[in-house]
């Protein structure tokens, strides 16, 4: 049986890259540094869950998890991971 799923958040495509890109680069930051960025951005505390998916499912993201702390680190230095080709 799987854990049930944390509630997303709708979180608008800009407020969401901007979190994104005050993730420092190449840094691993703890999460709850994270959940800071967010809500700096004035999003509340539990879109972390949102943007993190969606940072990782960009490529934009890694998490790491170990026993004490999930951390998390920007590895692009663009909101989006490959650049999409325009439509033919």
């Amino acid at each position: 049986m799987t854990a049930p799923s944390a509630p997303t958040v709708d979180v608008p495509p800009a407020s969401l890259d901007a979190v994104l890109m005050r993730f420092p680069y190449e840094t691993w930051i703890p999460m709850p540094d994270a959940a800071r960025y967010v809500r700096s951005e004035g999003l509340p505390s539990r879109a972390l869950t949102t943007v993190v998916r969606t940072g990782r499912r960009r490529g934009v993201l890694l998490v790491l998890r170990t026993d004490d702390v999930a951390k998390v680190k920007r590895v692009l230095p663009q909101p989006h991971g490959r650049p999409r080709l325009p439509a033919s």
